[in-house]
């Protein structure tokens, strides 16, 4: 017979008094003249001050309310969270998913306010409004208006439109944060636009412009009685300048470091290169400017596209080096199309005090494995030594462990701790009392033995007199009678 527990109990809708339970015991009030549709589930527990109370923990009333075959309490609350508003969340049909649209309150509010949904619906298109007072109501988008220009006909535009302002030639129209620019270009050799004019240089009369006789300076005045920057020489006072003063000038050079001079008449500009880092050879009228086959850079040198080093070696001898790539490739930049035997990784060179030595941390060819040789030897990229040994955080293995201190492992064998040794080996598990251990390939499989009045073990209970469930234990048939 399995166990059968019954709490205290009512027929009627009352609650229980605190002098009808004790402290944690529950009782159940069932409405049994309204089938249930007050019954409440009551403990007694105590408050703050340590008082006795009689408590509710739900029952039919609220889970017909959760069901939602009756309705909610007149005003419904929704909880909130520490720092943010609450909501409540209208879930799709399980079918769709699991989405859900939500009403949320701010997460700070000023006043309560309560908003009045208005009788019945809109008219298709509306929108809903509030009067400032929470009352709220359908009102109509105006959505059209009519436009008129200097010309052409009026037109009607929708809000669901685009108006599009369109400058000619020379205005620009911009459109940023809900305002429009129109402004004039600024007026070029091939653009009309906006200009200002020299009243010095120009004379504008009715949009008309034309320039100052006063502004320009003819071949009878000559350029060399004129030196101003308010006035323009015409073409023949500027050949009858050059004619007259170009022989006589020089050609002055100035670098990052010393000037120079040259005569037009008597000299030539010679453009040296540099040893090592420059070389120039001239050809008619043809100066190259190039690199000398072998380069030396005496400070620092800057490559800001590919490098591309094409030689047999390379040596950095740099201090420190840094490298944005984050996989460094070795071994070829094409795929192999035979196995030349030979290892590949990244030597280092150190000292242990006593002697220099040759680290090795890469990838045997030989036996197919990634290897660690602290005092290597290199002959033509095949490396051979002791192994080492890894000092790491964590070993994540995608395959199996084949070899413990070069013995393979046999039945049942599982690493361990050694304290003796201060690493880990191979060891068994023994069986202890009530227990059996059976070592196979890849399993141990630990038995319980049958408990005794000697021995520890499992046991089976007597149905008529114990009720066993996920392993709790209890005793048949307990009533906590009625109030």
């Amino acid at each position: 017979m399995s166990t059968v527990i019954q709490i205290k109990r009512s027929t009627g809708v009352s609650a229980p008094t605190t002098s009808d339970l004790q402290q944690g015991e529950l009782a159940y009030s069932m409405d049994a003249s309204n089938s249930g549709a007050g019954a409440i589930l009551y403990v007694e527990s105590q408050n703050s001050g340590g008082a006795a109370v009689i408590q509710k923990l739900g029952g039919k009333y609220y889970t017909d309310i959760l069901d939602g075959s009756t309705p909610t309490p007149a005003n419904f609350k929704v909880g909130n969270g520490s720092s943010t508003g609450g909501s409540l969340q209208l879930f799709e049909d399980t079918d769709n998913g699991t989405n859900f649209v939500a009403l949320k309150s701010p997460n700070a509010v000023t006043n309560n306010t309560t908003f009045t949904l208005p009788d019945g619906d809109g008219s298709n298109g509306q929108f809903l409004k509030t009067d400032g007072s929470g009352q709220l109501s359908f009102g109509t988008v105006v959505s059209s208006l009519s436009l008129a220009a200097d010309s052409g006909s009026n037109d009607s535009f929708s809000t669901g439109e685009t108006l599009t302002f369109t400058g000619g030639e020379g205005i620009d129209t911009t459109v940023s944060d809900n305002q429009i620019t129109i402004a004039g270009e600024d007026a070029s050799t091939t653009n009309k636009g906006l200009a200002s004019f020299n009243s010095s240089q120009f004379t504008v009369a009715s949009g008309a412009v034309s320039l100052n006789n006063s502004f320009l300076v003819i071949e009878s005045e000559g350029i060399g009685s004129n030196d101003n920057d308010t006035t323009i020489p015409t073409s023949a006072a500027v050949k009858d300048y050059v004619d007259t003063n170009i022989t006589a000038q020089d050609l002055d050079l100035a670098g990052d470091s010393g000037t120079g001079a040259i005569d037009l008449d008597s000299q030539s500009l010679t453009i040296a290169g540099t040893a090592n880092e420059i070389e120039t050879a001239a050809s008619g009228q043809t100066l190259t400017v190039g690199l000398p086959n072998n380069v030396t850079i005496g400070n620092n040198l800057t490559v800001t596209g590919n490098l591309t080093v094409n030689g047999t070696q390379t040596q950095v001898n740099s201090t420190v080096v840094t490298v944005d790539d984050p996989i460094f490739v070795v071994g070829g930049d094409t795929a192999p199309g035979s196995d030349d035997n030979k290892d590949r990784g990244m030597e280092f060179r150190w000292h242990d005090g006593s002697s220099a030595k040759l680290g090795f941390f890469g990838f045997d060819d030989s036996t197919g494995k990634f290897t660690f040789i602290p005092d290597a030897t290199d002959n033509s990229a095949i490396i051979s030594g002791t192994k080492g040994n890894l000092d790491i955080g964590g070993l994540d293995l995608a395959g199996s462990i084949t070899s413990v201190d070069g013995s393979a492992p046999t039945n049942g064998q599982i690493l361990m701790g050694h304290t003796g040794n201060g690493d880990m080996q191979l060891g068994t598990i023994t069986a202890g009392e009530g227990l059996d251990v059976t070592n196979g390939a890849g399993s141990i499989t630990l038995s319980a033995e049958d408990a005794t009045s000697s021995n520890k073990g499992i046991a089976s209970f007597n149905s008529s007199e114990f009720t066993v469930s996920s392993g709790a234990v209890s005793i048949t048939a307990i009533d906590g009678g009625s109030y």
